[in-house]
């Protein structure tokens, strides 16, 4: 896969909420769980790159070494990463799901916290999909887990849930402005999940550029 259709797929992936909402009726809710349950996804393939990072330097290659396996350094980030996404999950169905919706749509909300919602399920296994093809292509094929070093993918706050965070504040305050403030207050819930997915790609792009350039 090169450069070129990458970029595509990050791009086409954030929008996946955009064409939830403007589709399958999502509300802001479905659209910030989606990224939430994301990050987690991510914390699993991302513990399978510490456990197999072999930290080796170049010079070292060609030297036949026994795989050394950080399974304790793997399995106390994910459970950190856990911790994190439950205690967050509850802000986030609480506030942005059932007080922000004032209940109305619990139904809704609950069918997609019970993997119900047909889409949600679909963006989901995408994602899966997606990083699984980046474990098998991008750091085992390639050699990279070979010369990755475990830290490189630990780390508990990464880009994604600052994102977030930046969103709910940015995206909260300017639906209120519309609702309130204009004539464009049904178009609220289409700002906040544009600017989570346009924020959220962003970074992202960023990311992968950091990371190209960091292998080149």
């Amino acid at each position: 896969m090169n450069k070129t259709v990458i970029i595509f797929f990050i791009i086409a992936f954030n929008l996946a909420p955009v064409f939830g909402v403007l589709f399958f009726n999502w509300q802001p809710f479905e659209a910030f769980w989606f990224f939430w349950v994301e990050t987690l996804i991510v914390a699993v393939f991302n513990c399978i790159r510490i456990i197999l990072s072999q930290g080796r330097l170049q010079d070292s290659l060609s030297i036949s070494q026994p795989l050394t396996y950080n399974i304790n350094k793997g399995v106390k980030y994910l459970l950190i990463r856990i911790a994190i996404f439950l205690f967050y999950s509850i802000f986030i169905i609480v506030l942005i799901g059932f007080i922000a919706n004032n209940n109305a749509d619990m139904g809704n909300i609950l069918g997609t916290i019970l993997f119900q919602n047909r889409f949600f399920n679909l963006s989901l296994l995408i994602s899966i999909a997606s990083q699984g093809y980046y474990l098998v292509f991008y750091f085992f094929r390639s050699g990279a887990f070979l010369t990755s070093r475990p830290d490189s993918f630990a780390a508990i706050f990464d880009s994604r849930q600052l994102v977030i965070h930046i969103a709910v504040v940015l995206g909260a305050f300017g639906g209120i402005f519309l609702a309130k403030n204009t004539i464009y207050g049904n178009y609220s819930n289409t700002f906040i999940i544009s600017l989570l997915s346009i924020c959220k790609c962003a970074a992202e792009l960023f990311n992968y550029k950091s990371a190209a350039e960091v292998q080149h």
